[in-house]
């Protein structure tokens, strides 16, 4: 590691996050289907270009102006102190960029099988850069500095921590908690009459249905079940949630049902059991990109009244002192009826 490395600043770090963010969306790409796929080529080759002058400046190595790749490649490597690990790269880093000319200047295609030896070279080298130039690792950098919502971010925040200690369900419960968050908090500063999201749908009378549980009871449920997943979905298409990625999202993740009056969280609903750290991953980056997105446009009209609630209800870890108290109490009744049970048939 070069010894000029010296402590990230805060315009650094903000740099370096949207550096993991670039990452994460040449993954989206590359995953796309051929020949969509040979779009990321462009994407590699910016996020390469991105840390060698985010280092470079960094580590205050002198990079002539409009300087070709590899000579650019090269003085920070050098200023760096010439690391095997970032000049074993020198090739496969100058084949990634005669592949992005190739496409951008002559439309040659890339094959699929390359397309993700070049996606490798990609990753590989921006990571080696950070560590080396900056004296982080990558992973580490947080891609939270532009989601605005603090519990939105704590959120992510513990669904990262859990992910590292492999426990998915509980990551993925957390980032649903986070996208309900997102979408909701969203949607409900923005209303004209202050009672309904500009972005609700369903008919204001819809939730009043018959409680007989045969005949016309029966259809007004179905009817009324069906126009609240509707209204889900119309509502995130509305805002440009990417309706393909939110499809996957909401198959992996665990549900969660809200109990706004009970004093805890959502109750959560574990329906795929076969999670892997592909699912974690692309739901993170799905929930990230959401919440950066939404936070680029975002605007207010007024607060939805009706169906604000404290971000402490999305927690599915919340419990409010009433409701801890109400289980203690109930907890303590149920001992004092098993001791007296057992005194009784003593």
């Amino acid at each position: 590691m070069s010894e000029q490395t010296n402590a990230v600043t805060a315009a650094e770090a903000e740099r370096l996050s949207l550096i993991r963010y670039q990452l994460l969306a040449v993954g989206e790409a590359v995953a796309a289907p051929p020949p969509l796929n040979t779009l990321a080529i462009n994407m590699m080759q910016d996020v390469v270009e991105s840390a060698l002058a985010a280092v470079g400046e960094h580590i205050r190595a002198t990079v002539p102006g409009r300087a070709d790749f590899d000579k650019l490649f090269d003085v920070v490597a050098t200023a760096l102190g010439s690391p095997a690990e970032i000049t074993g790269l020198r090739a496969p880093a100058i084949a990634l960029n005669n592949a992005r000319v190739g496409f951008k200047h002559h439309g040659n295609q890339v094959p699929d099988g390359t397309l993700r030896r070049h996606q490798d070279v990609a990753t590989t080298l921006v990571a080696e850069l950070v560590s080396q130039g900056f004296g982080v690792q990558l992973d580490a950098v947080s891609l939270l500095l532009f989601v605005p919502h603090a519990k939105v971010r704590e959120f992510i925040q513990i669904a990262e921590t859990a992910h590292r200690a492999n426990d998915l369900v509980k990551a993925l419960t957390y980032l649903r908690a986070a996208f309900d968050l997102t979408i909701d908090d969203y949607c409900d500063r923005k209303s004209v009459d202050g009672w309904r999201s500009v972005f609700e749908i369903e008919p204001s009378g819809a939730s009043r249905q018959s409680h007989d549980e045969f005949g016309i009871g029966q259809i007004t449920k179905g009817l009324k079940e069906w126009m609240t997943a509707l209204d889900a979905r119309s509502r995130l298409a509305a805002i440009g949630v990417d309706q393909s990625r939110y499809a996957y999202f909401d198959a992996v993740a665990p549900v969660t049902t809200p109990m706004h009056h009970s004093g805890r969280g959502p109750i959560v609903h574990v329906r795929f059991k076969e999670l892997t750290d592909e699912h974690y991953r692309s739901s993170y980056a799905f929930v990230v990109d959401t919440a950066i997105r939404l936070a680029a446009a975002d605007y207010n009209l007024r607060e939805v009244q009706h169906n604000m609630r404290t971000p402490d209800t999305y927690d599915p870890a919340y419990r409010s002192e009433e409701w801890l108290e109400s289980a203690r109490r109930n907890e303590e009744l149920r001992a004092q009826r098993q001791q007296q049970e057992t005194s009784a048939h003593e």
